[in-house]
């Protein structure tokens, strides 16, 4: 379905097609601004999380309890807006999001609100009954635009079995990883050379002094020499902003100021942030 937003004010049109968006500075000499109503949601569904991952930036717990009234959160925020306002997509987060029991009821509202619903996980989901598989599964194949696999290394087995399970279904997959240290860079070589042509995208998200992770460390420059020129298929999270603008020429990405086309709302709190590593809400 072709989607198209225009916001003059910001210098900006888009449009979206099959899962990619085309961005037109509407005058080319000046840069697109900051949207009021992003082209795309980042969205926490519950702080319920059994990875136990020593770096969450989220501090995810498997003691959190769900929230039962999210979707009616969800239709109070959104269905108010205009289709020029909606976002194109949304990726749902937590947490877990599979471990929210509305979890699927909440993407088939997104997908009815003319929202391209697609989420993160960690996988452990692939480790349930088989009825809680093919109902993940179904309900991505037909509604969902895609899925990122978090790809921590504790939880390998999890993550490459529900892998597997998305790309036997045809399902739209990136892989997320994290890279600190020279072991992370070497953990993504590894998987890098096992799914490359067959999942989509790799990206990449640099280790944050957020929530558990204490320290903040990215060997920038081993990863640089290990990469061999610039892959169609490597992006980067928002975060590596600052390394890629040291050399603007290393690798072929589009380069614009972080998180101006995009917005984290935490669903629980209903509090909206400028990102996910936010720790100041918006006053909107």
């Amino acid at each position: 379905m072709l989607k198209t937003r225009i916001f003059p004010e910001h210098n900006y049109k888009a449009i979206h097609l099959n899962g990619k968006t085309l961005r037109i500075a509407l005058d080319p000499k000046k840069p697109i601004g900051d949207l009021e109503y992003p082209e795309f949601y980042d969205i926490k569904v519950t702080s319920y999380c059994e990875g136990e991952c020593p770096w969450c930036y989220q501090n995810s717990v498997k003691t959190a309890k769900h929230d039962n009234s999210i979707i009616q959160k969800f239709i109070s925020f959104f269905d108010g807006m205009t289709d020029n306002q909606k976002p194109f997509q949304i990726a749902f987060g937590g947490g877990e999001p599979t471990t929210h029991p509305l979890f699927l009821d909440l993407m088939l509202k997104c997908y009815d609100m003319g929202i391209v619903p697609n989420y993160t996980t960690n996988g452990m989901w692939s480790s349930h009954s088989q009825e809680v598989i093919d109902k993940i599964i179904k309900v991505t194949k037909e509604y969902c635009g895609g899925v990122a696999v978090s790809t921590h290394p504790h939880l390998k087995n999890h993550w490459e079995r529900a892998t597997e399970l998305y790309l036997e279904n045809d399902i739209f997959t990136n892989l997320h990883i994290i890279i600190g240290n020279r072991k992370s860079v070497d953990d993504f070589l590894e998987v890098y050379e096992k799914y490359k042509g067959r999942v989509k995208y790799f990206v990449l998200l640099p280790l944050t002094a957020q929530g558990r992770a204490t320290e903040a460390h990215v060997d920038w420059d081993y990863f640089q020499s290990n990469i061999e020129g610039s892959p169609a298929d490597i992006a980067f999270g928002a975060n590596f902003h600052p390394y890629l603008t040291k050399d603007p020429s290393r690798f072929k990405v589009s380069l614009y100021a972080p998180e101006i086309m995009s917005k984290y709302l935490d669903l629980e709190t209903m509090h909206v942030y400028k990102s996910s590593f936010s720790t100041e809400p918006l006053n909107i």
